[in-house]
């Protein structure tokens, strides 16, 4: 026996994308039912800080001068123009416009931030629930605010009851059969119905077979529950297309927490002076590069095993104790010199595979497994550049040449981590869900991260927040477009 519900507008999945299209659909006059597989809204943007956007009033107040026209061309740039031009010109248009949607319904913002110093100003960094430092988990303040405002709107939720599979009448999607985690069935009719499931990012059969990477072993991601790609298959199930399909790379030290702020020496490790090195013991790249975070997975990704090594020395240490970091970090706060070896020691006590102390380079070559001669040539020959202020490998500017000296020697392995995936179900501009022949699926619209193709393969760390940025604009839209629909039905 299943409970039927009948709304104008079903929403699968309560994340920022669902929440938003839930909002923009209730604004609009549509009955709206969203339903959740978890206890909770917010989905993985809980674990963010905020969404990227351009000419917002945030930025206004804080002299931002970027225009929507500018951004757009070095978006399209960066990616040769391999992804749909009209959704990216709709969602970097309206997302200044989101971001004073937000604050209408009661968002604050701490400010709007770069990533580091070579990103633009877009990251609207989500004043943290009860005031503190901006931080990982900043967002979950805007997801509980979005939450009221769907609630205060006539929304209704289901949570802790994950859909199972589309209705279809004729060509259309009709409606949804959903199950709760107690085993109550729901038949849920629907004019139109918007997917927001996530992604696939949990799932290790779907990022091998459409990414190519084994999970856990070269590509780390969040493991946030409940990501593994059901609202594509759901898609895919109902004649959808299939979208290209990534992972949102990152390089970062491999230690578990890291890209959470769990080790405090980790952002050390990022800065430019230590040396990155492969597993052969030679220097792989302008390490000051790898400031911008999916870059360095590049970088990471060609290396032999995938997996690269950052050294730095207890005279680098004195060095940013005395001067500073390279790359002040918006992000991550604090000085991560501070009880530096008390850090490194519990690390490598708890991670001996990740973590590394030596008293030598010879030393700190067993431990890593990497041919000693090799490396000891490696850093003979850096630090005869950093003396003559200038690298002639890879041109690293002359402010971050930090000679690696000293008694103490200390590395930490870097690999591939991914805030999630991106891609797999086919949609038009219109956040329309399309076959493989570009034909419209009448009713289905899907937004967020389970139709993110838009990077062509490195995800764009220049505009910081871009893919919660994605996730609100796409899902605000579908709303919008799927209440156009439901109106003129």
């Amino acid at each position: 026996m299943s409970t039927k519900i009948t709304a104008d507008i079903g929403i699968i999945a309560a994340g920022p994308a669902g929440l938003c299209a839930a909002a923009s659909a209730a604004e609009a006059g549509c009955s709206v039912v969203v339903f959740e597989k978890a206890a909770g809204p917010g989905g993985a943007a809980n674990m963010g800080m905020g969404p990227f956007a351009v000419e917002s009033r945030v930025q206004q107040r804080a002299l931002v001068n970027l225009t929507k026209e500018e951004a757009f061309r070095k978006y399209m740039d960066y990616v040769h123009w391999q992804v749909d031009a009209q959704l990216v010109h709709d969602y970097i248009w309206k997302s200044g416009d989101t971001i004073n949607w937000l604050e209408d319904m009661g968002v604050e913002f701490a400010g709007v931030m770069k990533n580091f110093p070579a990103s633009e100003q877009t990251w609207h960094v989500v004043k943290p629930e009860g005031g503190g430092i901006p931080g990982p988990r900043s967002a979950s303040a805007m997801n509980k605010v979005l939450h009221q405002y769907c609630l205060d709107n006539g929304v209704k939720f289901y949570f802790n009851t994950p859909a199972q599979k589309l209705v279809k009448t004729d060509d259309a999607v009709t409606g949804f059969i959903a199950v709760s985690l107690e085993g109550e069935e729901y038949e849920v009719e629907a004019d139109a119905v918007i997917i927001a499931t996530g992604g696939f990012g949990t799932n290790p059969e779907m990022i091998k077979q459409y990414c190519g990477y084994d999970m856990g072993k070269d590509i780390f991601t969040f493991n946030i529950p409940g990501i593994v790609g059901d609202g594509i298959k759901m898609a895919w199930e109902a004649g959808a297309g299939k979208s290209r399909m990534e992972m949102e790379k990152i390089a970062a030290p491999n230690l578990p927490g890291a890209n959470l702020g769990q080790w405090p020496q980790a952002t050390l490790f990022m800065q430019a002076g230590p040396l990155a090195v492969n597993k052969s013991g030679y220097r792989c790249c302008d390490e000051s590069i790898m400031q911008n975070g999916s870059v360095g997975a590049n970088i990471v990704d060609f290396q032999q095993d995938h997996v690269m090594y950052k050294i730095t020395s207890d005279d680098m240490i004195k060095y940013y104790r005395r001067n500073g970091m390279d790359f002040p970090n918006e992000v991550f706060g604090g000085d991560p010199t501070i009880d530096f070896d008390a850090n490194m020691a519990r690390a490598e006590e708890e991670y001996p595979q990740l973590a590394f102390t030596a008293a030598s380079l010879e030393e700190l070559a067993e431990k890593i497994g990497i041919d000693a001669d090799n490396l000891i040539d490696t850093v003979d020959r850096y630090n005869d550049m950093c003396d003559e202020n200038y690298d002639d490998d890879f041109g690293k500017n002359r402010n971050y040449l930090h000679p690696l000296t000293g008694k103490k020697f200390y590395a930490l392995e870097f690999r591939c981590n991914a805030y999630g995936s991106l891609g797999g179900i086919k949609i038009n501009h219109n956040y329309e869900v399309i076959t493989d022949d570009y034909k419209v699926i009448p009713g289905l619209y899907a937004a967020g991260t389970d139709v993110c193709d838009i990077y062509n393969g490195t995800y764009y760390y220049y505009f910081p927040g871009n893919t919660m940025g994605f996730a609100i604009n796409s899902g605000r839209m579908a709303g919008e477009n799927a209440a156009d629909y439901v109106h003129e039905e």
